[in-house]
This record gives structure tokens, sequence and C-alpha cells, in this order.
């Protein structure tokens, strides 16, 4: 499932391990992992180098859907709540 929002986040080039970055006729490419963190205060995602499956990589970034960066610009800072519907026939 894609989800709806942007997501935008900063990355530190230098934190990159340059050995990771794999090179093919089409360019160079370099695999990410973005990690939601719900219980950071600052951060909605942290972003690390994907090195290898089971093995963490280093964290390079961080970063935030677009909708929580405008409620921040905006002053707002409560969770949106969403009305039920009462024609959703889905019991949740």
């Amino acid at each position: 499932m894609a989800y709806t929002e942007k997501v935008t986040f900063e990355i530190d080039l230098n934190k990159i391990d340059k050995g990771a970055i794999k090179e093919v006729a089409s360019g160079k490419w370099m695999k990410v992992t973005l990690v939601p963190t719900p219980d950071n205060q600052y951060n909605e995602y942290l972003v690390s180098q994907y090195i290898g499956r089971g093995q963490n990589g280093v964290i390079l970034g961080n970063g935030n859907d677009m909708s929580t960066v405008m409620d921040k610009i905006n002053g707002n800072t409560k969770p949106v709540q969403l009305e039920k519907s009462s024609d959703d026939p889905l019991p949740f």
C-alpha cells in the first residue's frame, strides 16, 4: 500500500558509505531505508543506508510527511481527528 503524503527528508552526505553505492550502466545507485519513528517528538522518520538484510545501516538523516511540516508551520500541534461517517460500512 502506498502512502498518500509526500515525505521530505534530509541526508548528511558525509555519512554515506561509498562502498555500498552500486555502479551500473544506468548510473550510481544507493538503497536507503525509511523507518517510521512515531515516538520521536521531532521527526516522523529516520533514513538509514541499506547495507544488507538484518544489518543496521548508518543513520543518514530524518524526515517528516508534508502534512506534519505544514501543521508545524501553521502552529497546529493537535492531531487531526477524522469524522466517522454514518455511511461507512466498515466497523472500525
